[in-house]
C-alpha cells in the first residue's frame, strides 16, 4: 500500500503571520507607552529636584538674613496693677476622665484671668485650639488626682501653661519663672468643678 502523500498544512501556517503581526504591533505599542512613561517620570523628577533646590536656596537666604536679626519672640506681658482684672469665661467642659478608676466624668466651667484686655481678641482667635487642648488635658486625669485642692491647683497650673503655649508663650521651668505666669493668661479659675 502506498502512503498517500502528506500535503503541507497550509491552513495552519496562514494564521501565524496574522497573529505575529498583531503581537508585533502590541509589543511596539507597549514599548512606546513604556518610553513615554519613563520620559514623564524623568521630567517629574527633574521638576522636583529644581523645586527642592530653589526652596533650599530660599531657606538658606532667609537663614543668612535671619542670622543678623533676633528670632521673633512674643512681646513681654506687662501687668498694670492699677487696671481692673480682665476675666474670660469659657464654655462649660464635660469630659470623661481617664478610665483607670472606673467610668467617671468631669463637668467644669473655666474662667481665665488675662493680663491685659488686648489679649482677649487673640485668645478668641485661638479659642478652638485652646478648647481642644483643655479637653485633652482634662480627659487625661484620674478622678483621684482631682479630688484634692492640691490636685485642682496643679491642674490649674497645667492649664495655664498649656493655654499660654497655644498663644505663643512657652512656659519656662517652674524654678526659673518669675512670680506668676510668663504669658497673657495669669490664672485658670474653676467657677464650677463637679466629678461624677
Amino acid at each position: 500500500m502506498a502512503k498517500p502523500e502528506e500535503k503541507p498544512d497550509t491552513e495552519a501556517s496562514e494564521p501565524t503571520p496574522a497573529v505575529s503581526k498583531k503581537v508585533k504591533l502590541l509589543i511596539l505599542l507597549l514599548i512606546v507607552l513604556l518610553g513615554l512613561s519613563l520620559a514623564a517620570v524623568g521630567a517629574l523628577t527633574l521638576l522636583l529636584i529644581k523645586q527642592r533646590a530653589s526652596a533650599s536656596s530660599e531657606s538658606d537666604t532667609a537663614a543668612h538674613a535671619g542670622a543678623n536679626t533676633q528670632p521673633a519672640s512674643p512681646p513681654p506681658v506687662v501687668v498694670n496693677p492699677n487696671a481692673p482684672p480682665v476675666f474670660v469665661t469659657l464654655d462649660p467642659f464635660v469630659v470623661n476622665l481617664a478610665p483607670g478608676e472606673g467610668e467617671r466624668y468631669l463637668q467644669t466651667i473655666i474662667v481665665l484671668r488675662i493680663a491685659d484686655p488686648k489679649f482677649e481678641p487673640i485668645l478668641k482667635q485661638y479659642l478652638p485650639e485652646v478648647q481642644h487642648r483643655i479637653n485633652l488635658l482634662l480627659s487625661s486625669k484620674l478622678p483621684s488626682e482631682l479630688v484634692t485642692p492640691q490636685g485642682r491647683e496643679q491642674l490649674a497650673r497645667e492649664l495655664t501653661d498649656e493655654i499660654n503655649r497655644v498663644l505663643g508663650y512657652p512656659p519656662q521651668p517652674r524654678d526659673q519663672q518669675p512670680v506668676g505666669p510668663s504669658g497673657p493668661v495669669q490664672a485658670v479659675l474653676f467657677r464650677s468643678f463637679i466629678i461624677q
